[in-house]
């Protein structure tokens, strides 16, 4: 990948997507169609997807677009996750083949692909090695779609389509929405609530299970080496190597917060996965210089930019 590239980035204006857009500008690419259903574009409009890139010189597409929220939007609208994120692949890996094959495409899945259980931490061959957790099956089968569908792509039509999977994210451009966003968005708001205006925090769960969260701009970072370094179909991890309990991300946003109110938690809903830890080292072979930042560091970040709190 070459700064005077022509880079599409799909969904553009999402929290990944801005983060890839931001630190593409930082290493000096200016030729970025940030394109979003934001700006009018239909992912699930396969004429729309055909017409872009008919009339489009497209180098390199970054395709982070989709159909996203936490548990209890993926547990209740598990057909719609399913649909629409297999869908837009499916889509934009046929009009690439048609009409612009030697575009080079990186495709971001999840690590909600791999099996429910899982040797610990995950590496990227327990693909398609189990069942899936259930309460985010819908979402997982239509990423897995979107893996399998790089590499056939490639093997048929000789597409050079790279697939990474994040871990769970946070930082800029999140989802705030009670309703549907991931957990670390939604913990968070919780406790700027309960320490600005006195609102009990709820939390789902027991609080035992172990995440991973990872500031979005280290993985823009590594999505853009990726791009710029990688050109093979076995699909590539991205985490932090370190995670936390949910209990214990919400005791260390309360300290930074210095909210020492009352924690509620709901053990009548699902906790799902136990513990989910990435297998970075592939992606550290390939990049050796990757290195997530703190929890603490991106938190205070965040906290500063959405909610205006120094601390």
């Amino acid at each position: 990948m070459k700064t005077s590239d022509n880079i599409c980035v799909f969904g553009g204006s999402g929290m990944l997507g801005s983060a890839i857009v931001r630190r593409l500008n930082a290493q000096n690419y200016n030729n970025i169609d940030a394109v979003s259903k934001d700006s009018g574009f239909d992912l699930l409009d396969k004429n729309q997807i055909d017409d872009y890139f008919k009339t489009k010189k497209t180098d390199n597409v970054f395709m982070v677009a989709g159909l996203v929220g936490g548990i209890f939007a993926n547990n209740s609208r598990q057909a719609d996750f399913l649909y629409q994120n297999a869908l837009m692949i499916l889509y934009v890996l046929d009009s690439l083949k048609t009409y612009s094959p030697e575009t080079k495409i990186l495709y971001t899945g999840s690590t909600c692909i791999y099996p429910k259980e899982n040797p610990q931490p995950i590496n990227e061959n327990r693909f398609m090695t189990g069942p899936l957790e259930e309460t985010n099956k819908g979402y997982a089968v239509a990423k897995g779609t979107g893996v399998i569908a790089c590499q056939l792509y490639r093997m048929q039509y000789g597409i050079n389509a790279i697939a990474a999977m994040p871990t769970n994210m946070y930082g800029p451009n999140d989802n705030y929405d009670l309703e549907n966003s991931h957990f670390i968005a939604a913990m968070i708001k919780k406790l700027v609530m309960a320490k600005t205006e006195g609102i009990i925090p709820v939390f789902w769960g027991t609080g035992k299970p172990r995440r991973e969260a990872m500031y979005v701009e280290d993985c823009a970072d590594a999505l853009i080496y990726l791009m710029q370094n990688y050109n093979e179909p076995d699909i590539v991890n991205i985490g932090t190597g370190f995670d936390y309990s949910v209990a214990e991300y919400i005791k260390i946003t309360s300290r930074i917060l210095d909210y020492k109110g009352e924690i509620q938690w709901d053990p009548s809903k699902p906790d799902g996965m136990l513990i989910k830890q990435t297998d970075i080292s592939k992606l550290k072979s390939i990049m050796p210089e990757y290195k997530a930042r703190r929890f603490e560091d991106g938190l205070k970040i965040v906290l500063k930019e959405k909610f205006g709190i120094q601390t």
